[in-house]
């Protein structure tokens, strides 16, 4: 029975890679590994596990909060690179298949199109980290797989980005009464991360190696989100979103974060391996789950009054 590591396994991405694991590949033993069991930062407890050749690693760990990164970069280094410098070891001395998650916030947005030969130009320190931890890993570890992920969503609580942050917001939005929020027009492919786990997880059992773009079909601007998610959460009779100016987003961002990024699956696509959905398609199966339906169920035309 092979062994598969995931390191970060608490996270957003990490959950999503366990769940998938635990229902497709039950023969398949799973090693959860999150913060809390494995600090990927120490090398003895790294080097330390029971990996062999037969085995797989899946390198989630990290900081993924690129604005504490910037106003603390040894701490982001330390955790995006010793880690992954430490999980490249591991990889390496034991023989093992490994799949590293890469940002998006590698590039700068200066592209019309990122494909797998754009030259990377991280805009932040959570961006050179991170484009440092695949240039090292790589180096370490040429049969490495490496998947460069547009901007994802997922994991209902555990969700930091975007969309977990906004639709508790929004719940408390409208609890207050508030009718008008306003929210920016920076472009991405929100992308669902139990799709980026099925699709990247067949890559890596697949023994496929190298770079690969991986990103949902489409693209959407926060403003575009914000008013799906409204929408399919039922609750656009309560309140409208409307959009902020740049100046504003500028303001409230710490690190710095290209303005629209479009990932191109152009090595999937040749290679008849894309499973990526359009993000709406994606959105609407993730928001169609208990947990946000029953946040907003009091909200909804169609709720039954109480009285």
């Amino acid at each position: 029975m092979p062994k598969i590591l995931v390191t970060g396994a608490n996270g957003m991405l990490g959950r999503a890679y366990s769940e998938t694991i635990s229902l497709h590949h039950p023969n398949m033993e799973l090693l959860n590994m999150g913060r809390d069991k494995l600090d990927v930062c120490d090398s003895s407890q790294v080097l330390a596990l029971d990996i062999d050749s037969s085995d797989y690693i899946i390198h989630c760990a990290a900081n993924v909060n690129a604005d504490f990164c910037e106003t603390h970069p040894k701490v982001c280094e330390q955790i995006q690179v010793e880690g992954t410098r430490n999980i490249a070891e591991l990889a390496y001395r034991s023989g093992a298949r490994i799949l590293y998650p890469q940002s998006f916030l590698i590039f700068n947005g200066a592209h019309e199109t990122i494909t797998e030969s754009t030259q990377p130009a991280p805009l932040s320190v959570y961006g050179r980290c991170k484009w440092q931890a695949e240039q090292e890993l790589i180096a370490k570890v040429p049969t490495a797989l490496v998947v460069r992920m547009g901007g994802f969503f997922g994991g209902d609580v555990a969700d930091k980005n975007f969309v977990g942050k906004f639709i508790p917001h929004l719940y408390h939005l409208i609890k207050e009464g508030v009718s008008s929020y306003a929210v920016g027009e920076r472009v991405w492919q929100p992308t669902y991360t139990v799709d980026l786990a099925k699709n990247s997880l067949g890559l890596l059992l697949m023994s496929k190696n190298g770079i690969y773009n991986m990103a949902s079909h489409g693209e959407a601007s926060f403003l575009q989100l914000a008013r799906a998610c409204v929408e399919l959460l039922g609750v656009e009779h309560r309140i409208s979103i409307e959009p902020a100016s740049a100046s504003t987003i500028d303001r409230t961002d710490t690190a710095k974060r290209p303005w629209r990024a479009k990932m191109d699956n152009r090595r999937l696509r040749e290679e008849g391996l894309d499973r990526q959905r359009n993000w709406r398609d994606s959105l609407s199966e993730y928001l169609a789950q208990a947990y946000f339906q029953n946040m907003f169920q009091e909200f909804r035309q169609d709720a039954t009054p109480t009285f």
